[in-house]
């Protein structure tokens, strides 16, 4: 069944209307950690505007020791349907926003998130 969650990396003022495709970090059971490893990412006040670079680093601190294993992580250009949470790190605007199955959504920018 899993914690399935999505986080999409967002840039060129393209989120989340364009029709740039992000790119999607995705996990199959660690949905309710993903908040708190954007936290954890941004904190370190680094790369905030070099996508790349800050797209490995989330991806990184998801996967936490995880780092050879076959399942559970995954990289791709389309967000999967069946998600418990979403998020959007939009780069250009500085922004998270955080999609969750029967809940508002919640928009934060970087600074809010990290002072929070």
């Amino acid at each position: 069944m899993g914690c399935r969650g999505t986080i999409e990396i967002w840039n060129n003022a393209a989120a989340p209307t364009s029709a740039e495709r992000p790119v999607v970090l995705y996990t199959h059971w660690g949905a309710k950690e993903m908040l708190k490893d954007v936290i954890t990412t941004l904190k370190k006040k680094e790369r905030w505007n070099d996508p790349p670079y800050l797209s490995r680093m989330i991806f990184c601190e998801m996967m936490g020791e995880y780092t050879h294993g076959t399942t559970g992580y995954g990289i791709m250009t389309d967000n999967a349907l069946d998600t418990q949470e979403e998020i959007i790190v939009d780069i250009d605007r500085q922004e998270v926003i955080r999609k969750r199955t029967g809940h508002d959504n919640q928009t934060f920018t970087f600074e809010e998130l990290i002072d929070d």
